[in-house]
């Protein structure tokens, strides 16, 4: 198997991934990933959450004319579970980027979560008054880029206490890096200590056998919202449309007939995510999401025999629903599903918005 683990370690979705399975309970005797966060008391608050920077925050850098986002939208929030409580806003990156850097969002959005992690982390969630917990900024990233991250937040942070004489949260990076037949993480002390971690860096978080893929079950197989290469974004669509089309198969195949089975599009979400979908604080990229499943499940009905077309259909108020009279026409829809390969659709497909799409409902 010809794997590139550098270019996995650099996958943002893979390191999303990653952290939220360092957040789950697992077997003492025998773990895939190590479940560092959950060993330390630290769970999930949301995955992602649109956050924004306070009125009075905001007036006083419009005054100021300091260069900054009004919010930015972390790809995980976790938190301790102890009170106070304490959060850590965690951005997943390929690569690490400097303040010079000739593309100026990172850096913008970089300020922005810096403000979000500070004092004002409890207002913006909601979670007690201003300066009652504590908040922290961390960067999960690819190998060697954690020294390069680690002086533009320094120089960021120091730059908005100059400027606008605001407190940050604290900050720092998680690097994942491949070794031999592990996938190791490592931290600075700052970070440890903040979020009372149970190891010393590095820790070994995946242990795998020579010529094997490291890559976890996804938990999140597709996100829009990471920036990804082309075949990377291509590979996901697919696993999630393999999962989806997996479980219709599987209720279609063990279901007593004559039936009618309905499935939302929500609950093929869910069903394909392990139940994260319906914790997805992200309401454009659930939106974004559905409107894809809607399109490959279109072309599963298209795909299909005419002589048993006719038994799957959508209904704006219920979902798709298949209506299956006798086992002849279980077996033929059945066997046209299997047939059916997402890998042969066009998966960089872009879904253009529609009228309707703010009356778009959860099915």
């Amino acid at each position: 198997m010809n794997l590139n683990l550098n270019e996995i370690c650099k996958d943002p979705l893979f390191q999303l991934n990653l952290a939220i399975w360092m957040t789950q309970s697992q077997p003492s005797t025998y773990f895939y990933i190590y479940p560092l966060f959950y060993e330390s008391g630290i769970n999930i608050h949301s995955i992602p959450k649109e956050l924004a920077i306070l009125p009075d925050i905001r007036l006083k850098i419009s005054e100021q004319k300091f260069d900054c986002q009004e919010g930015a939208k972390p790809d995980l929030i976790l938190e301790t579970t102890q009170a106070p409580k304490k959060y850590c806003l965690l951005e997943c990156k390929a690569s690490s980027f400097g303040v010079n850097s000739r593309n100026q969002h990172p850096i913008r959005q970089c300020k922005a979560l810096l403000l979000l992690a500070g004092p004002i982390i409890s207002e913006v969630l909601g979670s007690g008054k201003r300066g009652e917990n504590e908040g922290m900024l961390c960067y999960f990233i690819g190998p060697n880029n954690s020294g390069l991250m680690d002086r533009t937040l320094e120089i960021l942070a120091k730059e908005i206490k100059d400027k606008t004489n605001f407190e940050t949260g604290g900050f720092g990076c998680f690097e994942i890096r491949p070794s031999k037949s592990t996938i190791v993480l490592e931290y600075s002390e700052p970070v440890k200590n903040f979020l009372n971690l149970v190891k010393d860096s590095p820790v070994d978080v995946i242990k795998f056998e020579e010529d094997t893929d490291p890559r976890p079950l996804y938990l999140i197989p597709y996100d829009p919202n990471v920036n990804q290469t082309k075949e990377e974004q291509e590979f996901c669509r697919r696993v999630l449309f393999e999962r989806i089309l997996s479980h219709i198969i599987s209720n279609i195949g063990s279901a007593d007939i004559p039936t009618s089975i309905t499935f939302t599009t929500a609950k093929l979400l869910n069903l394909a995510t392990f139940g994260v979908y319906e914790i997805w604080d992200d309401t454009d990229a659930k939106k974004h999401i559905r409107k894809l499943v809607k399109d490959f499940l279109a072309n599963v009905k298209n795909s299909i025999n005419v002589s048993v077309r006719e038994c799957l259909k959508f209904e704006a108020q219920k979902g798709w629903i298949f209506n299956i009279e006798n086992k002849e026409k279980q077996e033929e829809l059945l066997k046209h599903l299997q047939r059916f390969k997402p890998e042969n659709l066009d998966l960089s497909k872009k879904i253009e918005p529609t009228l309707f799409d703010d009356l778009e409902n959860e099915l």
